[in-house]
């Protein structure tokens, strides 16, 4: 097992990350969530708000103040860091993303960063509960969750939670191993990605 470890913290974390930081190792996790989500973000960027810089900031004091707890309070606080209202789009006609189909795919993947390199940043404090994570949707997933006409940068928030509720259930048909099913929708990012 240290073998995985060992290549995931090189692979993702880099040489240049000091492991033993934890706010260093927790603000590479926002980093690297900001460069999934730039997937479908990228060509849209320069229409964004706030720099990336700003951002990451911003959404790595956001979990630090919630103290590690998952809400959807903070994809809809997120989401006004690329646009100025929930609603908002970027772009448009055709060739646009929503604030909160970026934001959901940012928070939802730095809480999977955070627990995949939970015992580099909890180092003095407990490991949060990461059961009422959400899944981070993007085409793979939804496309494994038989979810149709949906584009996670498009999304809405309604369509969102139609998702996580689609995954919940497909959650609940299977039977889980202990650490999967501590780990709410998030689990199902791991299972099917």
């Amino acid at each position: 097992m240290d073998w995985k470890r060992n290549f995931l913290e090189s692979s993702l974390l880099r040489w240049s990350t000091n492991k033993n930081n934890p706010n260093e190792v927790q603000a590479k996790c926002v980093d690297l969530a900001y460069k999934d989500m730039m997937t479908a973000g990228r060509y849209y960027s320069a229409l964004f708000l706030h720099t990336r810089e700003k951002i990451c900031r911003d959404t790595n004091e956001a979990i630090k103040q919630c103290d590690y707890v998952f809400s959807r309070d903070l994809i809809q606080k997120t989401s006004l860091l690329f646009c100025k209202d929930i609603k908002d789009i970027i772009g448009s006609g055709n060739k646009y993303v929503t604030g909160y189909g970026l934001a959901q795919k940012l928070i939802n993947m730095t809480f999977k960063y955070l627990y995949v390199f939970s015992d580099l940043i909890f180092v003095d404090k407990a490991i949060p509960d990461f059961s009422s994570c959400d899944c981070p949707l993007d085409s793979i997933i939804i496309k494994k969750a038989h979810i149709k006409d949906c584009v996670w940068s498009k999304l809405t928030e309604q369509q969102y939670l139609e998702c996580q509720a689609k995954i919940t259930e497909l959650l609940n048909a299977n039977s889980l191993d202990l650490e999967l099913s501590k780990l709410g929708n998030l689990a199902y990012d791991f299972i099917n990605w």
